[in-house]
């Protein structure tokens, strides 16, 4: 439940701009920054938990708006980014995992309707800058601008270089010098300090802190008390805090500060044995179901309309961005939208949690595996959220439960003690199930297709 004063305080601005109401929302127009960073877990931000470096301009801004404290996304990359911009269960059309988007002619369907094109059918201004990965190539079907981008600087594909990247303007690809951070975020500021005739919603997705890692030496100097993975971590996340803080620095000092709603979140949860990022106290990581894997740092920033110092804990979902920046800019959320309109549930007029149940997905194609590969890319993995309750399914391994309230690194299984909780979710997960379109790996994937005829060691 959101903290008694902040309810209060909630309530008392619901009505000059109470959630739902389009005309109020219409009156407002607020611009729209949506911000994602890669592959960081809760673990990495003071505002989330994070201890043992500094993040001061992120938890100015977490401090600036309210901290969602059971925020969630998808176990990688790909589904995370296509549930942001389509508002909707990826794995409802057809994407589970990152690999049918790691080839270099498939993306995401293109029927489906997105953020962007839905704001830009509005009036607005649309720009992505960073990180696309769900469809590769300036002039391909799946290219961010036909996909409701007015403009696109940055790269395609999981992952660019962090020095002297590779970035394309709208089709102008090229080596760009520099620090891949710094660069997108001069571009963003250089954006924000244009003349805008009409609001924007600006995309900002962050490569940091994904691999190959490469972190500046003077931001190594600053977290010298830590060592190895965790060192380089910590440096590119100190370079990226003083990149948000030139953000938001620059959108005060363009006036634009007041109208604009800022969302940041990360794609998925950190992989601290790869790449030094932390999940604080949850157990598994990236490419998980476990809540190290989906559980990320999530915070909505709008002066005025979300007040500040905020903790909202019933669970929020990445795809409520969607329905909440279109309730933002008074557009009519689509019908077939899973995500919410959480301005109405920050606001007290929605009493009951945002969702009564949320549910993952991943790697559920059994004709897929790597033969030899024991890790998690090598089973199917399912869970299911319903208030406190976890059901995590993995594999052919029984089902876990997990009592979130009081075990939130979910360390012990409690799936003997309560069959009848087990049964009943295992049951709600597969009718969300039977609504979802299987992931399928084409025979002639160039990186995938060809481990379908093989069959894993015993």
């Amino acid at each position: 439940m959101i903290h008694r004063a902040c309810r209060m305080l909630f309530v008392m601005l619901t009505v000059s701009w109470c959630g739902t109401r389009l005309e109020a929302a219409e009156a407002v127009r607020p611009n729209i920054i949506a911000i994602l960073v890669d592959d960081v877990g809760v673990g990495d931000f003071g505002f989330s938990g994070g201890k043992d470096f500094p993040t001061p301009n992120i938890d100015a801004l977490a401090k600036e708006g309210c901290v969602f404290t059971n925020g969630y996304a998808l176990p990688s990359c790909s589904p995370t980014r296509a549930a942001l911009l389509t508002g909707r269960y990826p794995s409802r059309f057809g994407i589970e995992d990152n690999r049918p988007l790691d080839g270099p002619r498939d993306g995401m369907d293109v029927s489906q309707v997105t953020l962007p094109a839905k704001l830009r059918e509005a009036g607005y201004e649309t720009v992505l800058i960073g990180k696309w990965h769900l469809g590769k190539g300036d002039q391909f079907q799946f290219a961010p601008r036909n996909r409701g981008f007015d403009d696109f600087f940055g790269y395609f594909g999981a992952a660019g270089r962090y020095v002297d990247p590779v970035l394309s303007r709208n089709g102008d690809e090229k080596p760009r010098e520099g620090y891949l951070t710094d660069i997108l975020t001069d571009e963003a500021n250089a954006f924000l300090r244009r003349k805008h005739d009409k609001p924007f919603f600006l995309h900002l997705a962050h490569m940091a802190a994904h691999l190959p890692q490469v972190a500046k030496p003077e931001d190594l100097a600053r977290v010298s008390q830590l060592s190895g993975k965790r060192k380089v971590a910590a440096a590119i996340l100190s370079n990226l805090d003083d990149n948000i803080g030139r953000l938001m620095a620059t959108l005060k000092e363009t006036g634009l500060d007041e109208r604009t709603l800022v969302f940041f979140i990360s794609d998925n949860g950190g992989e601290p044995p790869v790449l030094g990022t932390s999940n604080g106290p949850h157990r598994g990581m990236k490419f998980d179901v476990l809540e190290g894997g989906i559980l990320v740092p999530f915070v909505a920033r709008w002066p005025g309309r979300i007040p500040a110092g905020g903790k909202f804990d019933p669970m929020v979902h990445v795809m409520d961005v969607f329905s909440t920046s279109l309730a933002a800019a008074g557009v009519a959320v689509p019908d077939g939208i899973d995500g919410v309109n959480l301005l109405s549930h920050l606001s007290g007029e929605k009493k009951e949690p945002p969702h009564s149940q949320l549910c993952w997905i991943y790697n559920d194609h059994k004709e897929w595996r790597i033969p030899g590969r024991d890790t998690n890319l090598a089973r199917p993995l399912r869970a299911i959220r319903e208030g406190d309750w976890k059901l995590v399914m993995e594999g052919g391994n029984p089902p876990e439960l997990y009592a979130l309230g009081t075990d939130p690194g979910e360390a012990r299984n409690v799936a003997a003690d309560h069959f009848d909780v087990v049964e009943r979710m295992k049951k709600n997960f597969d009718t969300w199930k039977a609504g979802m379109k299987p992931q399928v790996i084409p025979d002639d994937h160039p990186l995938y297709g060809r481990f379908k005829s093989m069959k894993p060691k015993p």
